[in-house]
C-alpha cells in the first residue's frame, strides 16, 4: 500500500508539474496577443465617448397596473382594465440583471386607481344605456365605497413590469401578458415620498447579453458641474402617442436641498416625463442620481446615487460586452477600422441588437480605405550614441527571446516550490507511518516457569473400573538437580528448597 501512494504521488507531482509549464507558456502567449499597443491604451476618453459607453444599458420601462370590477348587480367580476405608465432605468449588474429606475415608475395611488376602473367599467356596462346620466357625486361615492376591485391575487391591483433594451424606438406593452419584451419582477422599492427609487431584476438570456453603468459617489458633486441625461422622454404630442425615442440631453448642477429629510440635487437641463428614473452622469461618465421630478422643463430635481447604494444588495460592475464595447470604440478613434470591427462583431455575438455597434461597425466598413494598421513603435538605444532612435513600426507581436526569458524565470520559481512541496509530503508521510507501527515486543527477561510433565500411572494408583490407558510412546520423569548443593528439585520450581540458589 505505501508504495503504490508513493507512486501515485510521484505522478501527481509531475502532471503538475508539465501542467504548470504548458499553461505558463500558452498564458504567455495569450498576454503577449491581447496586449494593446500604446496608443489604444494610452487613448483618453472623451466625455461624448463616456456618454456613448453608458447609453446601451439604458432600458426602457412601461408597468401595467390592472384588476377586475365586481358588479355589484349582476355579482359578476369583469374582464381586467388597466392603466400603463413609463419611464426609464439602467443596469447596474449584467450578470444579475439587477436595474435602477425611479420607485414613482412602479408605483401607482390605489385610490385613483380604484376610483378610475370602476368609472371605465360602469361606463361601459351601463353608460351607454344611459342609466348613469342622472348620478350624482353621492352616487360616485357610494360606487367608489361598495364596489370591489382586486387583482388576480387579491386586492388591490396586479403588476407587470416591462423592459425594452437597445431600442432607436420603445413602445407600450398592449396590456397584460401580451407583450414579447421582457418581463421584470420589482426587488425592492422606495415610494416616492421617501427616496423615490425602485429595483427590478429581468433574467438575462442568451445572445441579450446586458450592458452596464457604474453608480458614482454623488457627495462629490458641485455646483454648476455639468451633467448629461439619458432616457425616453415624451417631447410632444407625436412622443406621447407614438412610440418613444432615447434622447441625450445635457445640464449642469445649480444646487441642493433636503426635503422631507431627504436629499434633493436640482439640475437645469432639458427634462421630461418619461425620463423619470433615467441616469444622470457626471463628466466621468458615472451615475451621480436618477431623474425624480420637475417644476417645468428646466428646473428638475434628481435623487442622489448615494441613496441607490443604500437600496441595492448587488455589485455594481461591468459586463463583457461593456469591456468589447469600448475596446472597439477607442480602436475606431484611432482609425483602426479593421480591429474595430473584429470587438463590435464580439458585442454582436453577444447581444445581437446593440443599436450602437451596429451604427459605429457600418460606419467602420465604410471607411476601410482609411484603415490604419495595428502597429506598436519600438525604440532601441545605440551603443556609441546617447539619442534614443525610433526604429521601424512593426505588428504588436511578443518577441522569442523575451517570451523564453519570462518562461525561463518563472520557472525558476516553480520548479524548487513543486519540489519543496513534494519533500514536505514525504516526510509528512514517513512520519505519519512510523507513528502509525504497533510498538515491538521485546522478550522478558525472566525465565518462564517450566510447564509440569505428565506421567504415567502405575496400576496401583489407578482406581478401579478405570479402564487402562495405553499411551503410544513412554513418557520419561524428567529429573532436575540443583547445581550448587546438588539436591533434587521438582521441574517446575524456580530456587532450590535446600540452599535457595536460583536454578537455570
Amino acid at each position: 500500500m505505501p508504495k503504490k501512494f508513493f507512486k501515485i504521488l510521484i505522478f501527481i507531482i509531475v502532471f503538475v508539474f508539465i501542467s504548470s509549464f504548458t499553461a505558463l507558456i500558452f498564458a504567455d502567449e495569450t498576454t503577449s496577443s491581447s496586449k494593446l499597443p500604446d496608443d489604444v491604451a494610452n487613448y483618453q476618453l472623451t466625455s461624448a465617448d463616456k456618454v456613448l459607453l453608458v447609453e446601451p444599458s439604458v432600458c426602457y420601462i412601461t408597468s401595467i397596473f390592472y384588476g377586475y370590477v365586481l358588479d355589484p348587480w349582476t355579482n359578476q367580476w369583469s374582464d381586467y382594465y388597466y392603466e400603463a405608465f413609463g419611464g426609464t432605468g439602467f443596469v447596474v449588474n449584467p450578470q444579475t440583471g439587477h436595474i435602477v429606475t425611479a420607485g414613482h415608475v412602479l408605483d401607482i395611488n390605489e385610490a385613483e386607481f380604484k376610483y378610475d376602473l370602476i368609472y371605465a367599467y360602469l361606463m361601459d356596462a351601463y353608460g351607454n344605456a344611459g342609466q348613469l346620466d342622472d348620478w350624482t357625486d353621492a352616487d360616485w361615492n357610494w360606487a367608489y365605497e361598495n364596489i370591489k376591485v382586486e387583482g388576480h391575487e387579491g386586492p388591490p391591483y396586479d403588476l407587470e413590469v416591462y423592459v425594452q433594451f437597445n431600442t432607436a424606438v420603445a413602445s407600450q406593452p398592449e396590456g397584460p401578458g401580451k407583450s414579447s419584451y421582457l418581463r421584470a419582477e420589482v426587488v425592492s422599492m422606495s415610494t416616492f415620498e421617501q427616496r423615490d427609487i425602485g429595483i427590478i431584476r429581468i433574467t438575462p438570456q442568451t445572445g441579450r447579453a446586458l450592458s452596464s453603468a457604474i453608480i458614482g459617489d454623488s457627495s462629490m458633486i458641485e455646483i454648476q458641474d455639468p451633467v448629461t441625461v439619458i432616457g425616453y422622454p415624451w417631447t410632444s404630442d407625436i412622443g406621447q402617442d407614438n412610440t418613444l425615442n432615447p434622447t441625450v440631453t445635457n445640464g449642469t448642477i445649480s444646487g441642493k436641498q433636503m426635503v422631507g429629510g431627504t436629499e434633493w440635487i436640482q439640475i437645469q437641463g432639458d427634462v421630461r416625463p418619461g425620463n423619470s428614473g433615467g441616469p444622470v452622469l457626471d463628466k466621468n461618465g458615472n451615475v451621480i442620481g436618477i431623474v425624480s421630478a420637475g417644476t417645468d422643463t428646466t428646473n428638475n430635481y434628481i435623487r442622489p446615487s448615494n441613496d441607490i447604494k443604500t437600496l441595492l444588495n448587488v455589485e455594481n460592475k461591468l459586463g463583457m460586452v461593456d469591456e468589447e464595447w469600448k475596446t472597439g470604440l477607442v480602436m475606431f478613434r484611432l482609425q483602426h477600422f479593421s480591429e474595430a470591427i473584429k470587438h463590435f462583431d464580439a458585442v454582436l455575438n453577444l447581444s445581437a441588437g446593440h443599436l450602437l455597434v451596429m451604427e459605429y461597425k457600418a460606419k467602420a466598413q465604410s471607411s476601410m480605405g482609411q484603415d490604419k494598421p495595428l502597429v506598436q513603435e519600438t525604440t532601441t538605444v545605440s551603443q556609441a550614441e546617447t539619442t534614443i532612435e525610433q526604429t521601424t513600426a512593426t505588428p504588436v507581436t511578443t518577441k522569442a527571446s523575451s517570451k523564453l526569458t519570462t518562461t525561463v524565470l518563472i520557472l525558476l520559481i516553480v520548479i524548487p516550490l513543486v519540489l519543496i512541496i513534494a519533500i514536505i509530503v514525504i516526510v509528512v508521510l514517513v512520519v505519519t507511518r512510523r507513528r502509525n507501527q504497533p510498538p515491538v515486543q521485546q522478550p522478558p527477561i525472566y525465565q518462564q516457569p517450566v510447564p509440569q510433565q505428565v506421567t504415567a500411572k502405575t496400576e496401583e494408583e489407578q482406581p478401579k473400573g478405570e479402564k487402562e490407558e495405553k499411551p503410544s510412546e513412554e513418557k520419561k520423569e524428567e529429573v532436575k538437580f540443583c547445581a550448587n548443593c546438588g539436591a533434587k528439585v521438582e521441574p517446575n520450581q524456580v530456587f532450590c528448597p535446600n540452599c535457595g540458589n536460583k536454578l537455570k
